[in-house]
This record gives C-alpha cells, sequence and structure tokens, in this order.
C-alpha cells in the first residue's frame, strides 16, 4: 500500500536526481543528518535574496520582514511540538548544544543527582562529566535490560534515592528503539525530578506533544528533519526558564545595560546571543510544513516497512547479527549490523563504491555503551522518507554478494 507519492517526494531532493558514476545514489544515513528539500532550500535562499537582515531592533523594511519571519518560526515550532508558548522554544545549533545548555546553566547545587542510561549518545554524556568536574553533581548511570527494556521499578527504586534530573533518549540512535517516556516523567515527577528528552531521533519521526508529556527539556535537531544543518532547538517549560542562568551573553540578550550592570531578557531571547541563523529559522519552517503534510503517522510507517524488509532479508544472510529487537516495528528507522569476519569501515565503503549506498559505520557516538559490550563498531543503515523499497532490493543485493565474496 503507498502511503505517500513517494516518486513526487523523491523528485523534490534534487540530489536524488544526480547520478554518481552512472548509478543513482542510496542515502541510508539519516539518523546522522537527512537530505533536504528544494522548499527548504528555497526558503533560505529567500532569506538571502529578499530581505538580507538581522530582527528585532533593525526597524527599516528587511529588518520588519526578517523579525516577522523568524518569530513565526518560532511560533511553527511551538505548534509542531504543542509547548504552551513560543518564550519556550530556544534556538540552538543542535540537539547536542541543547543539552549543553542546560547542563551549563541550569541551578545545581552540589550534591544534586542527574541520571542518564548507558545507552546514550554522546552529547548526553559528556556534558554530564563535565559537570560532575566543574559543578560538583553525582552522574549516576542506569543501564536498560539486555532486550533493551527499561525496568521501571529499578527506576522508581533509583528515584526514590534522590535525582534532581533524568536527561534521557527519546528514540535510540543505536537501535531506533523507543523508551517508555510517559511513565518515566510521570515516576520522575512524582520524586520531585525533572526530565530532560533528548529528541535528536524522535523529532523527525513521532507526534511529539510536550504538555501532554509533561517533560521539562525537550532537545531536538533539525538538520535530522529535512532542516538545515546548523538549526536545532530546546524547549523549556515556562516555569523554568526564569531558574536558568545567562550564559552566552551580548547583544539581543538585554534589556538594558550599564557599566556596572545588565538587565537580561526572560525566556527563550535572552539565549540567543547576537545575530541568529536567520535563513535557518526559515528553512525549519519550510521543512516542518513539509513533514506535516505528509503526516508523521505516515512517515513512521513507511520507515517501518523499508526496515522490515532490510531486516528480514539481512537475518537471512549468513554471519549477519542485527543490534536490537528481533522486531523491526521495535526499531523504527535503524537497522545496525554486523557481519562476522568483514570491518564494519571497509563493509561501508565497499557499500559506497560498488553502489552509492551510503551508510554509517563506527561506534556511533556511543563509545562507553560498546565497549561496555564489547562490540565490535557495527553498520548503521537508517531510513526516512525518500528512501524505497527498491533501494533496499539494491542494498541487500549488494550485502549478498558482499557476503558470499568475503
Amino acid at each position: 500500500m503507498m502511503l505517500f507519492n513517494i516518486d513526487a517526494v523523491c523528485s523534490d531532493f534534487e540530489v536524488l536526481s544526480k547520478p554518481i558514476n552512472g548509478k543513482p545514489p542510496i542515502y541510508f544515513d539519516n539518523a546522522c543528518m537527512t537530505l533536504r528539500p528544494k522548499v527548504v532550500v528555497d526558503a533560505m535562499n529567500e532569506y538571502y535574496f529578499h530581505h538580507p537582515s538581522c530582527h528585532r531592533r533593525t526597524i527599516h523594511k528587511f529588518g520588519q520582514i526578517t523579525t516577522r519571519k523568524y518569530a513565526e518560526g518560532r511560533e511553527k515550532v511551538r505548534s509542531f511540538i504543542n509547548a504552551y508558548n513560543a518564550g519556550e522554544i530556544i534556538f540552538t545549533r543542535n540537539s547536542t548544544e541543547s543539552i549543553n545548555l542546560v547542563a551549563y546553566v541550569f541551578p545545581f547545587k552540589r550534591g544534586d543527582v542527574v541520571v542518564t542510561t548507558d545507552m546514550e549518545h554522546n552529547s548526553n554524556l559528556l556534558p554530564w562529566q563535565i559537570a560532575v568536574r566543574n559543578r560538583g553533581i553525582v552522574h549516576k548511570i542506569f543501564s536498560l535490560e539486555k532486550d533493551f527494556s527499561f525496568d521501571l521499578k529499578k527506576f522508581e527504586l533509583l528515584l526514590s534515592q534522590g535525582v534532581r534530573l533524568v536527561s534521557l533518549f527519546h528514540v535510540s540512535h543505536i537501535t531506533g528503539c523507543s523508551l517508555p517516556v510517559a511513565e518515566i516523567i510521570q515516576l520522575a515527577h512524582k520524586y520531585g525530578a525533572l526530565v530532560l528528552l533528548d529528541g535528536a531521533q524522535s523529532l523527525p519521526r513521532m507526534n511529539i506533544d510536550v504538555q501532554s508529556l509533561d517533560v521539562d527539556f525537550f532537545a531536538a535537531s533539525f538538520h535530522k528533519m529535512l532542516g538545515p544543518s546548523g538549526m536545532g532547538m530546546l524547549f523549556v517549560k515556562s516555569n523554568l526558564m526564569g531558574q536558568l542562568m545567562p550564559f552566552i551573553v551580548g547583544g539581543e540578550t538585554v534589556a538594558d545595560v550599564s557599566y556596572e550592570s545588565a538587565s537580561f531578557l526572560r525566556g527563550a531571547e535572552g539565549f540567543e546571543a547576537g545575530l541568529q541563523n536567520y535563513a535557518g529559522v526559515m528553512g525549519v519552517t519550510a521543512a516542518i510544513d513539509y513533514v506535516q503534510k505528509i503526516g508523521m503517522d505516515r512517515i513512521q510507517e513507511h520507515e517501518y516497512c523499508l526496515n522490515k524488509k532490510a531486516s528480514d532479508l539481512l537475518s537471512d544472510l549468513p554471519r549477519v547479527a542485527i543490534l536490537g529487537p528481533k522486531e523491526p516495528r521495535l526499531r523504527g528507522s535503524i537497522v545496525n549490523f554486523s557481519v562476522k569476519g568483514m570491518d564494519s569501515g571497509e563493509l561501508s565503503m565497499l557499500l559506497d563504491t560498488t553502489n552509492n549506498i551510503m551508510v554509517r559505520s563506527g561506534v556511533h557516538c556511543a563509545h562507553a555503551w560498546y565497549r561496555k559490550k564489547e562490540l565490535l563498531p557495527t553498520v548503521r543503515a537508517s531510513f526516512y522518507i525518500y528512501n524505497t523499497l527498491q533501494s533496499v532490493d539494491v542494498f541487500i543485493e549488494t550485502m549478498r554478494a558482499m557476503v558470499r565474496y568475503f
């Protein structure tokens, strides 16, 4: 069953129509960064070509247009994740910056406990390691079960010992598995803990409702959802925004300044110092419109169809082991695997040089977890809206040849 017009979608991505060595590119590295449709690039170019100016305090015609469109972009993001108001949305460069921002500006006290899982991206591990050294927090690791499930009873026991913040992924960049975040947030709040969700992998494919989830912080990267690189966001609940300390300060973050002191702006604008990525915000607006037109439910189902076919056929190949649950639906858009006796980096290069199949190889910014599990680097294929069942066939046929030859 066709969920949407895949041919029309593919035609929106010019790079897919440009053969490399006579063959089309097959881009399966979407968990890292997605491609951009023409409408996103056009939206960014509109800024550069028609009103290239800074926002807010610039009152000339170009500045007025940029100010309005920047505000519209913030409102678009607010609506997309159903935040209470647009002032809860801070524009950042990516999820990494968003998580770091919380680690640096939240008013932790010495001895406050921050909990993460053992399977986090480095971006949700390293900031807390730094905070241990520089801010005196205590960082505790909560391990997932062998089947990648999350034991809520064990988690509640940990919470009962006193936790200030729980910071964890929503959807894993390693396996594609989702955590039971609604239950996690409810339990955390029961024991007085706040929750930060790393939504880098969930925002591009799930209907996110931060009010319904009652999450305190939500970090995401728009470059994983057809948006420009260097564009991310941090949602902060209104009642917490005023508790955050000024961080990067300067122009646009203040209401008034003397030689001795300054009156800083409250809300998101107080964390967006200097000139911003105005074109990027307008690209984000176009990217949100694009995925909403398709529908998040359709995107999820399309990814599942691709993952199921890839997983079923990969499982039939000798020496191939898939990381994570056997059921493809539990792995979302990701199939992460290894081939016994083959180096993942070499396999990745062979896929690329043979049939332009672009995947990711390595430990996927999860060095600690791979070391804990004594795993060698793996190959990760990740899917999105412009990938087709035909491209999966090419991938599998190429893999079959590699496994047979090597």
